[in-house]
């Protein structure tokens, strides 16, 4: 007599773990996008959310959506948030994933030097300038500047963008302090982004300043922000004043190529523009090598300089040598 046997069906997912006493967990399929783009990937960098998309398709597709992108410009650049330079980034080719690419990476040096009727200064005649400047990596200014390139009062005179409105001051957390050593790490938590933009080419550059120069005057400070490249210096001045309580407040500011002229300045910005980018990382890497280099070629010229030093004292001892062996000569004689 035969007799009919039953097959369990298999236990889901949740069911295996509440038999184990556990919470049930959902995969992340289970989840409605809108979760995960508002509450999940809206908090990652742009390392993690590359690192977020190799990991499934789902989040491949919603990594690369344009909400993702714009919001990630507007937490990293709060300037990127105004309605015009928002409009400027929707045209470049993949939106503000195109832009943060763009402006995350630093520009690399290049080491010719090509006459200006190389470039075609006309292809660029309006420059946007993002700025944001940071304390303590929390934005406390933020401004965008529109300038026309094609006038001739623009080309002929010195390179300057005026951050602020005439007589303009904006408050900042900053605490002002005498203490010399205080005021210097103070100012070392500043940082400043400086993002050029050419609306017409759908291109942008960060001119990121790596350096500061502190000038102080009784109730007012100084800050430059500096860095060398393309032969010239770009630098941003930000300056501080100090107002009731020894807070700080910003009260001008100017973007500048020094020495020289809108001219030579736009030629300088179109093939930061134009050329490579590295990433923070690779700058990194390449300045500690040539910084390396650089030790190692100094070096040398040490060991050169006492080389030189040693042949520029040779004819003495050579002279004096033979004087010596001369005289001993006479005297035997």
């Amino acid at each position: 007599m035969s007799r009919a046997t039953t097959i369990a069906s298999p236990k889901t997912a949740k069911e295996t773990a509440m038999d184990k006493g556990g919470f049930a967990t959902a995969s992340i399929s289970t989840l409605h996008p809108d979760i995960i783009q508002t509450h999940i990937l809206s908090r990652l960098d742009c390392s993690t959310l590359a690192s977020a998309a190799a990991t499934c398709s789902q989040l491949n597709a919603l990594v690369y959506q344009e909400d993702v992108w714009a919001n990630l410009c507007r937490s990293t650049w709060p300037s990127t948030g105004s309605p015009g330079v928002h409009r400027v980034i929707q045209s470049f080719p993949n939106g503000s994933r195109s832009f943060f690419s763009d402006s995350y990476t630093i520009p690399r040096a290049i080491t010719t030097t090509p006459g200006n009727s190389h470039m075609n200064l006309e292809r660029t005649p309006q420059l946007i300038f993002a700025i944001d400047l940071y304390y303590r990596e929390q934005p406390i200014l933020s401004r965008v500047v529109e300038t026309e390139t094609v006038s001739e009062g623009f080309r002929r005179k010195p390179f300057r963008v005026d951050i602020l409105e005439p007589k303009e001051a904006v408050s900042t957390p900053m605490k002002y302090t005498w203490d010399e050593t205080a005021r210097l790490a103070m100012v070392q938590q500043l940082r400043m982004s400086w993002i050029v933009i050419d609306a017409g080419g759908q291109r942008a550059v960060n001119l990121m300043n790596q350096s500061q120069i502190v000038f102080t005057r009784l109730t007012e400070l100084e800050v430059r922000f500096q860095c060398k490249a393309e032969g010239a210096w770009r630098s941003g001045r930000v300056r501080f004043v100090v107002v009731e309580r020894g807070e700080m407040q910003v009260s001008g500011g100017i973007l500048e190529m020094e020495g020289k002229n809108g001219r030579e300045s736009l030629v300088i910005l179109q093939r930061a523009l134009e050329g490579k980018r590295e990433t923070k990382n690779q700058w990194s890497k390449r300045y500690q090598r040539e910084l390396k280099r650089s030790e190692g070629r100094e070096g040398w010229l040490d060991v050169v300089r006492g080389w030189c030093d040693d042949f520029l004292w040779a004819p003495h001892i050579i002279i004096f040598s033979l004087s010596f062996v001369t005289s001993m000569l006479c005297t035997s004689k």
